[in-house]
């Protein structure tokens, strides 16, 4: 039987492997250990952003590993999204902005725009019969207040002086394959994970290897070398990491 599932159920451990060490950053990168395990989605990806920005900041560069680790939780939450048809739960990690607001002429505060919802269903309103296009190029002007995650945490952390190439660009392109499943997807007609699974148990096992390597079907490899890299460096300072530039010094913005 093929299965499409790209959850996995990880044997997650806490505070085994350093067991004499008592740190913020530990029991922060341990908690989204547990998310990971779990199902996080954007809003407890939220949450984790703000939770990491009230930690006292003793090394930089373990805040942007662990800011690196809630990137690669969004960028498997959107693959998964996209893995089984959820477009627009992917597309709210990947494109769509968080919070959008738009000023009208003659308002002098703004309407938040519904994130789900066309202007110009939100405006129907006011547009009438007027072309609604013609009617928002003219009362209205939109600005992006809070962009979609993945974009967000990306310039950050390539904006850090700190977090290597190699990282920054593998980050990127798994970013791209996530567009480019839920491109390959729609292009096929493909509308949930049941039509998915009925395609794939029926086509030839040429087409249905074409279709499954068009998946992201991402891991948590990264994720769990990044938390590795935060211990050692909770341990010892000096310690090296892959995902970071040989720098001597890093502020954090």
């Amino acid at each position: 039987m093929t299965t499409l599932s790209t959850t996995v159920v990880r044997d997650v451990r806490f505070d085994d492997r350093l067991p004499w060490v008592s740190d913020a950053w530990l029991d922060f990168n341990h908690q989204l250990n547990r998310d990971a395990a779990g199902l996080p989605n954007e809003a407890i990806l939220e949450k984790r952003l703000a939770g990491v920005e009230r930690l006292t900041i003793d090394d930089p560069c373990v805040y942007w590993l662990t800011l690196a680790r809630i990137a690669e939780m969004a960028l498997k939450q959107a693959g998964d999204y996209a893995d089984q048809c959820e477009f627009q739960a992917a597309g709210d990690l990947l494109i769509n902005p968080r919070r959008v607001e738009v000023y009208r002429r003659g308002w002098k505060t703004a309407v938040v725009k519904r994130r789900h919802m066309a202007l110009s269903e939100q405006f129907a309103a006011a547009i009438g019969d007027e072309l609604p296009a013609a009617w928002l190029t003219r009362e209205t002007l939109t600005q992006v207040c809070q962009e979609a995650l993945l974009p967000h945490l990306e310039k950050r952390l390539s904006a850090s002086g700190v977090m290597a190439d190699t990282y920054l660009n593998s980050l990127t392109l798994r970013m791209q394959r996530v567009s480019g499943t839920i491109a390959f997807l729609n292009a096929w007609q493909i509308a949930d994970s049941l039509e998915l699974y009925g395609r794939v148990t029926t086509a030839s096992r040429a087409d249905r290897d074409a279709l499954t390597a068009e998946l992201c079907r991402f891991d948590y490899d990264v994720f769990d070398a990044l938390g590795q890299d935060i211990e050692n460096r909770v341990v010892n300072p000096d310690a090296d990491s892959a995902f970071l530039e040989m720098t001597p010094a890093v502020d954090v913005p």
